[in-house]
């Protein structure tokens, strides 16, 4: 009763609040692989088609300045569902393991189970870990969902693996993610008598970029729009920078191959795909017994570049590898077509979903909550975003400044009010030290960094600066 109770008088406090079916709200979890900032209510690009996503986001509160805690799946998942930074944790990386962490932690999924949630999981949440057939994980796991038809590859000629994109002969109704959607829609249409907490992974625009015709036919090929871009981006980036970005791996051969218009047209394509089942699911939401008192969740799981700094993939710690998208709607609090600009990283969803749901929120879990943020976009906001890709290497973003720093010591600073797409490194300025002094406070000191999980020491290198006396 006293969390009943606690709900009410959270949801009252800002503004009146429709009356709940169960005891607690539902929640409609939403997670993405792979789509950076390529939707329209972030215009990463001027040709992306993405209304459905959009008119989702519409309905609370869009965070503009959302990031990953690690520009990988593996870690940024594991990060947003634990409440734990890879340097506590040892994920860094697709390589580390989660499980020896994860599998003893009060994950998001296990604390609304044991708080009296049905708690439904489907697609892709975590990476490489979701503990199926454990009862204090799921009520119910249904994992992946294989896409059926005819299977392709290397359809770019690059013969890179999944790094590859083209039609795909095959129903939209084949395809894996619009098979999870149709579970999904099932659970909102036929609610657990009891809170319900619903996790939907959507695996598109995850490479490879194949989906059926139609989707390509949105974006004729002559009419496609390359990335901005400018001529020796990677002149003032230091050797750690641009051993990330690896300009003469996936970069060259895009280049070399004339395939950069057609890797965008597939991203593109493969967005529009997964924006179609976005507007299938919220029909379904709104029609649903319990859709206007469902908090509904939307999250990507790090950013992509498709050329920006000679770079492809995640896997690096510039704006366009950790900025997300990223919005929750919370009936009878967020108001509808709301913009948040403050730099907010994915450590914090863990403790605002406990808040506005009553729970308590676990000891490890150390983000600070965006509730007050939900309430009001421009409430004092004193936290920075803080993305880690490997042992040591740390970017922090506040609303002006992206300040990098590797695990050798070599820096990057830009400045977002004069240098949006980041083709100006500040580091070396003097006039700067304040700037990057106050960012680098974010960081954890060099005792506090965990070995990966991997056991790989190829992650440091050996590089990790000396800790001053």
């Amino acid at each position: 009763m006293f969390r009943f109770l606690l709900v009410l008088c959270l949801f009252a406090s800002s503004g009146p609040i429709s009356s709940f079916a169960v005891e607690k709200p539902d929640l409609l979890f939403i997670a993405v692989d792979d789509l950076n900032d390529w939707v329209g209510h972030l215009g990463g690009h001027p040709q992306a088609r993405t209304p459905n996503i959009d008119r989702l986001v519409a309905r609370g509160v869009t965070f503009t300045n959302a990031h990953c805690v690690a520009p990988a799946c593996n870690p940024s998942r594991a990060g947003l569902m634990s409440g734990i930074r890879p340097w506590k944790s040892g994920i860094y990386t697709n390589g580390d393991p989660a499980h020896p962490v994860l599998k003893d932690t009060l994950t998001i999924n296990r604390h609304f189970l044991a708080n009296g949630y049905s708690v439904f999981g489907a697609g892709k949440i975590y990476h490489g870990f979701h503990s199926e057939g454990r009862e204090d994980t799921w009520t119910q796991w249904k994992g992946l969902f294989g896409t059926q038809g005819t299977h392709v590859s290397n359809l770019n000629g690059l013969n890179k693996s999944h790094f590859d994109w083209g039609v795909l002969p095959a129903k939209t109704e084949e395809m894996g993610d619009y098979k999870s959607t149709d579970w999904a829609i099932d659970k909102l249409m036929h609610p657990s008598e009891g809170p319900m907490f619903v996790a939907l992974g959507y695996v598109k625009p995850h490479l490879p970029w194949h989906v059926p015709q139609e989707y390509f036919d949105r974006f004729p090929l002559d009419e496609i729009e390359l990335p901005t871009t400018t001529q020796g981006d990677l002149s003032d980036i230091p050797p750690a920078g641009r051993k990330m970005a690896n300009p003469d791996g996936d970069h060259a051969a895009v280049v070399k191959s004339n395939q950069w218009q057609k890797a965008v047209q597939g991203y593109l394509a493969t967005i529009s795909f997964l924006d179609d089942q976005v507007g299938r699911l919220l029909k379904a939401l709104d029609s649903s017994p319990r859709g206007k008192q469902t908090i509904v969740v939307w999250w990507t799981d790090h950013g992509w570049h498709l050329g920006e700094k000679e770079h492809w993939r995640k896997f690096a710690l510039w704006e366009e590898a950790t900025r997300t998208s990223f919005a929750i709607a919370v009936p009878g609090m967020t108001t509808a077509r709301s913009r948040c600009d403050a730099a907010v990283d994915y450590l914090s969803v863990y403790p605002t979903l406990c808040e506005l749901t009553g729970l308590p929120i676990p000891k490890h879990v150390q983000g600070p909550s965006l509730v007050p943020l939900l309430k009001d976009v421009d409430a004092p906001w004193t936290s920075v975003a803080v993305c880690t890709h490997g042992l040591g290497n740390h970017a922090a973003r506040d609303a002006r400044y992206r300040y990098i720093r590797y695990a050798n010591g070599e820096e990057e600073l830009y400045d977002h009010q004069s240098d949006p797409l980041e083709f100006t490194n500040l580091a070396k300025n003097e006039e700067y030290n304040s700037i990057k002094l106050r960012l680098a406070g974010n960081f954890p000191k060099i005792e506090d960094e965990v070995k990966p999980t991997s056991g790989d020491k190829k992650q440091d290198k050996g590089n990790l600066r000396k800790k001053k006396k």
